[in-house]
C-alpha cells in the first residue's frame, strides 16, 4: 500500500529536506510559503544537486561524500514516490513510480562500482521531469485557484439543499 502524505506531512518532509541541504535559511523561508507544486519542484533540484555532488565526490574517490550526496539522492526519490497519486492518474503515477525505482537502482550501482555513468542515465531520466513540472507551474496554480472557487461554490450550495429537506 502506498502511504499519501497530507499537505502538513509534505511541508514537514520539505523542511527536513532544507534543513540537511547545508542548512539554507533561504530554503527554509521558501518551503514555509510552498503549495505542494513548489515543493515537489525543489524536491526534483534537491535530488539532481545531490546527484551531481554524488558525481563530485566520485571524481575525488571520496567514498564518504559519494555515499552521504547519493544517500541523500535516493531519499529525495523515495519522497516523490510517496507523493503520487494513485488514485487519480493511475498510469502516470505507475509509470513515475517505476522510473523513480529505476533510478534508485541506478544510484545504487553507482553506489557499488564507483563509477559516474549510471549517475548521468539517472539525471537524464530525472532532468526532463523537472523542466516539465516547472513549465506547468502556472497551469498547476490556475487550475487549483478554479478547483478552490468550485469547492466553495459547492460548499455555499449545500446549506440551501439542508433546508430544503
Amino acid at each position: 500500500m502506498v502511504r499519501r502524505l497530507t499537505p502538513y506531512q509534505m511541508k514537514k518532509s520539505a523542511q527536513a529536506w532544507a534543513s540537511q541541504v547545508n542548512n539554507n535559511r533561504h530554503l527554509e523561508a521558501e518551503i514555509e510559503d510552498a503549495d505542494a507544486h513548489k515543493l515537489t519542484q525543489l524536491l526534483y533540484t534537491a535530488i539532481l544537486s545531490h546527484l551531481n555532488d554524488g558525481i563530485s565526490a566520485i571524481d575525488r574517490k571520496d567514498d564518504t561524500s559519494k555515499n552521504k550526496w547519493l544517500g541523500k539522492a535516493q531519499a529525495g526519490l523515495n519522497e516523490l514516490r510517496i507523493t503520487l497519486r494513485h488514485d487519480i492518474e493511475p498510469e502516470l503515477a505507475a509509470n513515475l513510480d517505476n522510473l523513480y525505482e529505476y533510478s534508485g537502482r541506478l544510484i545504487s550501482q553507482a553506489k557499488a562500482s564507483n563509477s559516474d555513468a549510471p549517475i548521468f542515465e539517472a539525471i537524464n531520466l530525472l532532468t526532463p521531469i523537472k523542466e516539465a513540472w516547472e513549465t506547468i507551474a502556472d497551469e498547476a496554480r490556475q487550475f487549483r485557484e478554479e478547483l478552490a472557487k468550485h469547492q466553495q461554490a459547492l460548499a455555499n450550495q449545500l446549506p440551501d439543499e439542508a433546508s430544503k429537506t
